[in-house]
């Protein structure tokens, strides 16, 4: 029952010693607030897509099909459930902190533990997690942050996790296959998603104030639905869904995962609080640490008991 709690406990220690590894390059100079910014454009536009693809080359399986489209729709409820609870408890003068209950670290964090925990197949399933929060970012998420913005679905579908997905699920569904050699570039570019992402969220926690981080009341708030609350809904709401073990599981690691670090990506991108931001990635993951494998371990109870 404890084996996957472990195994996520050991991954998030190996997490926090890359992003040690990037407070170190911050204050060395190696890293500054231009090159971390390019690089969560490389993360976000070219490297986590190309994770998503590498894990669709398989052969097409309709019951694993059907898993796949369950995930995606449980996902967009999940998502839909905190989008509802961050607009009840912050007001619309904090957007920040909105996205930051909502947005949660399913690619960067998540889909490394699902591969330890369940190989190729935990990170196909979390996809579409991955999916249905890209759909998140490029309506609810945005919308916060840009002052601008202006829902079009061309916008949303030319989004490069839509892309994707897209492409994925053609690989999935077709008899076709990326070459060896394609195939080979394509998973090499997704292995960098891990350790390029900790070492900007290192670089970012560089750039913050710890004291601010554990005094302010606010983070704390934001930092207990985001690890807490939330995951507490979805173990209840995943207790009663007619979906496998594994699958159910998947969609517990993306939505117990601490605050995203496209929080702060975005915002920075967007020219809004990236450093508050940061603050509250930086505590949800710490507390991760605990409240990850703990939520685990409860699913995992309940639906042995069950």
């Amino acid at each position: 029952m404890l084996e996957n709690s472990i195994i996520v406990f050991n991954r998030i220690l190996i997490m926090f010693l890359l992003m040690i590894v990037g407070f170190i390059l911050y204050h060395k100079d190696v890293l500054d607030n231009h090159t971390t910014k390019k690089l969560s454009v490389l993360l976000n536009t070219y490297v986590m897509p190309c994770c998503v693809i590498a894990s669709f080359q398989r052969a097409f399986d309709g019951a694993l099909a059907k898993t796949l489209a369950g995930t995606f729709l449980v996902a967009l409820l999940t998502f839909g459930i905190s989008i509802v609870l961050a607009v009840l408890v912050f007001p619309k003068t904090k957007p920040d902190s909105r996205v930051c209950i909502v947005l949660t670290n399913n690619g960067f964090m998540a889909l490394p533990l699902l591969d330890a925990m369940f190989g190729a197949t935990g990170v196909f399933l979390g996809a579409a997690h991955i999916v249905a929060m890209a759909i998140v970012i490029w309506t609810f998420a945005v919308s916060q942050l840009d002052r601008n913005y202006k829902f079009t679905v061309r916008r949303i579908l030319l989004t490069p996790g839509v892309i994707a997905a897209l492409i994925s699920l053609a690989l999935f569904l077709s008899p076709v296959k990326l070459p060896e050699p394609i195939y080979a570039a394509v998973s090499f570019m997704g292995d960098l998603n891990t350790p390029l992402a900790m070492l900007v969220l290192g670089a970012y926690l560089a750039q913050i104030d710890f004291r601010r981080v554990f005094s302010d009341r606010e983070v704390w708030k934001i930092s207990c639905l985001r690890v807490l609350a939330i995951p507490a809904i979805t173990v209840a709401l995943l207790s009663f869904l007619p979906l496998d073990q594994t699958a159910k599981l998947t969609l517990l690691v993306g939505c117990a995962a601490p605050t995203a670090i496209a929080c702060a990506m975005f915002a920075q991108i967007y020219d809004t609080d990236y450093l508050f931001s940061t603050r509250v990635v930086a505590l949800t993951t710490l507390l991760s640490l605990l409240t990850l494998p703990g939520w685990i371990a409860v699913l995992t109870a309940i639906l042995s008991w069950l």
